[in-house]
């Protein structure tokens, strides 16, 4: 034992005299001046941290009843003070019973250290309870053994490198906790290591432009630390200012990485909320600058990890996020955007889905539609507001909106009488989508046939789209998390449904089969082979809402004029063949006009067959098919002008009624 210690021990016992001769004199009188128990504790305590530090071991325990802050002094300073250096926090200036700046910032790495918070460097009950609590108060480490749960004895770091999946990242306005650098750290097999500070450097970088605000704060609202995903540190930004040259020492919190393991700190930015447009696209780096870490033994070190500094860029929320919002017709709903009738009342409004369609929205934000514009066509009546009294906007089942005819138009404040082209909006909204696909329906409810309200004939049409022209328009009201409204880039797509026409009394055709049979020339030496072929298509045909009338032959010129057939290619059938066709089905009628010609009769909720059967013989080389281009029908059956008023030529296309086409060589 040295002489200093021998000194100290000298001076621990004249204390446990005195704290004798004090504890005996209450049981008699008074000593005049006598030092209180608390005092001579903490003159025992500072006795004890002495011992310890120039042991280096843990021979006693120190406790302390007061509280310190800065301004502070006496024995229980130097004692904490001693504490302090001994668990591996420097205080340049030593042990001098007073208690500064160095003593309230290595308190506070302590208390930060330790989960204890504020981490403010204010020694009260609750971080003199953990340092009581914290092995009997022990004031120093052990050798070969553990610090603060560490296991193993002397550690360091094998290796720093960055990771290599974080460079020119982008830390989006109002965006949260965007990583934009790491660090390998590879520790060494002889202790786990606790990570207790890091200094990162800010800086702009070569290509922003004057514009460009020079302060951090003005960028980024908070800087984050991470270990292996778990967060460990969090500063506002202003941290890093012109007074300390964007430069700081972060705290960390329970950053620990095991001996012989490999671990990643990453430093993350959370974006302020609102970005100055001189500031979108603006570069900076940030530099790992030095890693402070204790061992095991308690032995704390500081190393500059030596990498390179790692490049970001500010970007404006929309750019973050990714956003992309497309529009198209919904699937499996061609009953209702493909062109067929739509069955309305004679005097009453009728409810009748006219468009469908899908808005799918990729990217890291929600979006909030609060105004949604549809356009719509009439054929037939003169104005939109003839043929629909209101309209209405539904999402997954749910009405979520509806357009007044009389207030909602866009090109007129009152919307009458317009034309026949015109787009409503759905406004009030507030629809929060969050990323995902969402089903819209539109709903109009269409005047009766001879309802006098509006002026809606059988056979007038209505369509109805939504797309880019909409979305592009003032009326498209959609706005990101950041409140920014969505870029006309970040929208795409159309959704345009087929014209769907309005009867109160119509057919319903439905195709059952379409085929076409070739036939090669006999004659395999001739120049040209002489083919042909036969097609035949059956379809039904149901009559809905009153009794129909459909043509049949017209029996002065022998031509099949009620089912109207072309070549497959647009064309009619001269000089391609002939045609027939059968008609079945119970119930229904076939008369011969005479001179009002054949037709036939199918009543209200009867289905009839239809089985056409095409010979095609051509005169010229091809390609051959055939297809139904439409059917006449009326309403009464008085003759074959009033039969051939409607021709149902919608929704019977090539693309649908149709066989396919075959090559055929004409060997004449």
């Amino acid at each position: 034992m040295n002489i200093a210690t021998t000194n100290v021990i000298a001076k621990i016992a004249a204390v446990l005299a005195g704290l004798g001769l004090v504890a005996s004199s209450f049981a008699f009188a008074p000593a005049a001046r006598a030092a209180t128990v608390d005092e001579l504790q903490a003159q025992i305590n500072a006795l004890l941290a002495q011992i310890s530090s120039m042991q280096g071991g843990s021979s006693a325990s120190a406790t302390f009843n007061m509280d310190l802050t800065l301004g502070s002094s006496g024995a229980d300073v130097t004692a904490l003070q001693n504490w302090l250096i001994s668990k591996g926090y420097s205080i340049p200036a030593g042990a001098t019973g007073y208690f500064g700046a160095q003593t309230q910032a290595a308190l506070a790495a302590y208390q930060a250290a330790n989960g204890i918070s504020p981490a403010a460097g204010y020694f009260g009950p609750i971080t003199r309870a953990k340092v009581n609590g914290t092995a009997g108060g022990s004031t120093g480490g052990s050798t070969g053994g553990s610090t603060g749960g560490l296991s193993g004895g002397a550690g360091s770091v094998d290796s720093y490198n960055l990771v290599s999946g974080l460079n020119n990242e982008e830390v989006g306005e109002d965006e949260e906790d965007a990583e934009v650098a790491g660090l390998e750290i590879e520790v060494d097999d002889g202790s786990d290591l606790e990570f207790t500070a890091i200094r990162l450097v800010f800086t702009q970088s070569d290509n922003n432009d004057g514009a460009a605000s020079d302060d951090l704060e003005d960028v980024v609202s908070e800087v984050s630390v991470w270990l292996d995903g778990e967060e460990v540190a969090r500063v506002d930004a202003d941290e890093f200012n012109d007074d300390n040259d964007y430069t700081s020492t972060v705290s960390l919190d329970d950053a620990v990485i095991e001996g012989g393991e490999t671990g990643e700190l990453t430093v993350a930015l959370s974006g302020v909320s609102n970005l100055d447009s001189n500031d979108e696209d603006s570069g900076w780096n940030v530099d790992f600058r030095q890693v402070r870490f204790m061992d095991a033994d308690g032995a704390t070190i500081s190393e500059d990890p030596t990498e390179d500094p790692r490049e970001f860029d500010i970007v404006s929320f929309a750019s973050s996020s990714d956003i992309e919002l497309d529009i198209r017709l919904s699937d499996d709903a061609d009953d209702i955007n493909d062109s067929h009738i739509i069955d309305v009342e004679t005097n009453d409004d009728t409810e009748a889905d006219v468009l469908a369609f899908t808005i799918e929205l990729d990217g890291d934000s929600d979006v909030t539609i609060d105004s949604l514009p549809v356009n719509f066509d009439v054929t037939g009546a003169a104005n939109v507001d003839d043929v629909v009294s209101e309209l209405s906007l539904m999402m997954d089942g749910e009405e979520i909106g509806t357009a007044d005819i009389g207030d909602d138009c866009v090109e007129d404040a009152d919307c009458a009488d317009v034309g026949a082209d015109e787009t409503y909006v759905f406004d009030d909204l507030d629809l929060e989508l969050a990323p995902g696909e969402y089903e819209f329906v539109v709903v109009a409810t269409i005047y009766g046939i001879s309802d006098a309200s509006g002026d809606t004939d059988a056979g007038d049409s209505i369509a109805a789209n939504f797309g880019e022209t909409q979305t592009d328009s003032a009326d498209f009201d959609a706005e990101d998390e950041a409140g920014e409204d969505l870029a006309d880039a970040d929208m795409t797509g159309t959704a345009t449904g087929s014209a769907s026409y309005l009867y109160d009394v119509a057919p319903v055709l439905t195709l059952v089969d379409a085929d076409i049979t070739k036939t090669a020339g006999e004659d395999p030496s001739a120049e040209a082979t002489d083919d042909y072929a036969d097609a035949v298509i059956k379809f039904t045909v149901k009559a809905e809402g009153g009794t129909i009338y459909v043509n049949g032959d017209n029996e002065t010129t022998d031509e099949k004029e009620g089912i109207l057939v072309t070549n497959g290619q647009g064309g009619d059938l001269d000089a391609l063949g002939d045609y027939s066709f059968t008609v079945t089905g119970s119930g229904i009628t076939t008369t011969n006009g005479g001179a009002d010609n054949e037709y036939f009769t199918i009543p209200d909720g009867k289905t009839a067959t239809f089985t056409v059967s095409v010979h095609i013989d051509p005169a010229a080389t091809g390609f051959f098919g055939a297809n139904i281009a439409g059917v006449q029908w009326g309403t009464t059956s008085t003759d074959e002008d009033t039969r051939s008023l409607f021709n149902y030529n919608f929704g019977v296309v090539a693309d649908e009624f149709e066989t396919s086409n075959v090559s055929l060589t004409d060997g004449a």
